[in-house]
């Protein structure tokens, strides 16, 4: 990668996560091109040298923030915790950690309702991934296509992010007791 465009993927970095604060701490009805600008220490033009509108600014920022949690992922299955806790680490990121940063905002319910939007355009290939992985641990890819459907099932009443966990808990004890034995 040459200097430049090094520094274009740093800029570029540093604009979502500024976009990533902006929309936790004004929604994303409320969250402008100036307030991210500000806040990234850019021009409004340059935003739009990256960024078409406020939709593909947040779809790039929930894409960045899914693949950031398929890196923690690849370091939880390389660790050396055993299956069972590996299979709740990957839960507990996917179904807890994720809806926590929508949910802790003061405009959790808006922005968990974008993000499962945004999770339908840009979230498939991180969907196929998962599935893979917690296949690994359950009885094949379609027992864990249900885990990650019972998830979304877990969240939809909007829970605190603490009554979320131990549903997440129970779920991964019951996927751990129904999986294949060897």
């Amino acid at each position: 990668m040459s200097p430049a465009e090094e520094r274009k993927n740093i800029r570029r970095q540093e604009i979502l996560a500024a976009a990533l604060e902006c929309f936790i701490q004004y929604g994303f009805a409320k969250t402008v091109f100036d307030d991210v600008a500000r806040k990234a220490g850019v021009s409004r033009s340059l935003l739009y040298a990256y960024f078409k509108d406020k939709k593909h600014l947040f779809l790039s920022v929930v894409q960045d923030v899914l693949q950031e949690l398929r890196q923690e992922t690849e370091a939880v299955l390389q660790s050396d915790a055993g299956d069972k806790d590996k299979f709740l680490e990957v839960l507990e990121r996917w179904g807890v950690g994720l809806y926590a940063k929508g949910a802790d905002s003061p405009h959790g319910g808006e922005l968990l309702d974008e993000g499962m939007r945004a999770w339908e355009e840009v979230g498939v290939k991180y969907k196929d991934y998962l599935i893979r992985v917690l296949a690994r641990f359950v009885s094949g890819a379609d027992v864990a296509e249900l885990v990650i459907l019972s998830i979304k099932g877990l969240q939809s009443d909007r829970p605190s992010v603490s009554i979320l966990r131990k549903r997440i808990r129970l779920l991964a004890e019951l996927g751990w007791q129904g999986r294949r034995r060897p």
